[in-house]
């Protein structure tokens, strides 16, 4: 049974867990590869002590931390000329018992650990991030590093150096600073988990660290398991506003689905098509397989396979016009607008 974690070092318990042959395997691996983090399956954690576990759900600042610190002390044991040459060791929790849905996060989930699912609408190239910054200040020349958080680069308050203690000014020192790989994604539902009628919403990802950064692109289906965090946008002359914006701050990230890769159609599929092709009501067979389930809407399909289709651009002399076209449906609630969508979304 489980130990109060009151009473018992969380330190200690996880030292416990990586002390497991299989993550000592695992850890013992890691100067091969040249790893500074190792993946944790979160059910394991959960069999191994159910209070741990839950405690970690609910603080994970703080119990990541403590995983961190029994990762690199069983390191330490493993490896210690390789443990010498990092700093930390970065604990990866994935498969969470349960994901919480992108419309459903709100003031509940701030500060906890969640997995979610969705479809990567967006991301941005990696982008080095400043985690120990130097500054040298400019009346005396001492240099000082301050631990960086949240978005903007933060300086000493005063020089540390007892002869000075001024205010200022400082020259950010960038050799001396250390930085880390981190990428925005945006996180969008997936087609089939709308609600009739709904728009698809959106979450913003912040990643950190080499190992999870340009590992998905826009089109796959992730899994991100992360701390919902909050920020008060401010606005100019007025402050910050008292409605907060939710992000994910990534531990992990899973590829579930790659966004499939074009590739030349096989010759039966190209006999196919040449059949198909030749036959005169080709584009009533093509208009009638639209979401064939949902009766009439001929003039709605017909747009939605030009659509599908696309056209060919053409540049004249004056002007260029483009073979891509836009579709916009609007109706009355309950007339099969979502379905459409969704049925678009599968076979796009």
């Amino acid at each position: 049974m489980a130990r109060e974690l009151s009473t018992v070092d969380p330190q200690e318990r996880f030292l416990e867990f990586f002390k497991k042959e299989k993550y000592r395997q695992k850890i013992s691996q890691m100067a091969i590869t040249g790893s500074e983090s190792i993946t944790v399956d979160f059910e394991e954690i959960f069999g191994f002590d159910q209070r741990l576990a839950e405690k970690l759900m609910e603080k994970p600042e703080d119990f990541l931390q403590h995983a961190g610190n029994a990762a690199y002390a069983q390191l330490g044991i493993e490896d210690a000329e390789y443990a010498g040459k990092i700093e930390k060791v970065t604990v990866r929790i994935v498969n969470l018992l349960g994901k919480e849905q992108l419309r459903k996060l709100g003031s509940k989930q701030m500060g906890k650990l969640v997995m979610v699912e969705g479809i990567v609408v967006r991301a941005t190239p990696v982008r080095p991030m400043v985690m120990s910054a130097a500054f040298r200040c400019k009346r005396c020349g001492t240099v000082s590093h301050i631990e960086q958080t949240g978005q903007f680069l933060k300086a000493p308050p005063v020089c540390p150096s007892p002869d000075c203690g001024r205010d200022g000014p400082f020259e950010f020192v960038q050799d001396e600073s250390t930085f880390i790989d981190s990428q925005d994604l945006r996180l969008q539902e997936r087609p089939e988990d709308l609600p009739p009628g709904q728009l698809p919403r959106t979450l913003n990802v912040k990643l950190v660290g080499s190992e999870i950064v340009d590992v998905a692109r826009p089109g796959d289906h992730v899994s991100i398991v992360g701390i919902v965090q909050a920020f008060a946008p401010s606005r100019p002359g007025i402050g910050k506003l008292r409605i907060f914006i939710l992000h994910l701050d990534a531990n992990s990230i899973e590829v579930l689905g790659k966004e499939p890769e074009t590739r030349p159609p096989s010759r039966e599929e190209e006999e196919k098509i040449l059949t198909l092709s030749k036959d005169p009501q080709v584009h009533k067979k093509i208009m009638n397989s639209l979401a064939p389930s949902i009766y009439g809407y001929e003039h709605i399909k017909e747009a939605i396979m030009y659509l599908l289709f696309g056209g060919v651009s053409k540049s004249l002399p004056d002007i260029t016009v483009r073979g891509e076209m836009n579709a916009l449906l609007i109706g009355d609630p309950g007339t099969a607008k979502s379905q459409l969508l969704q049925y678009v979304a599968k076979i796009a």
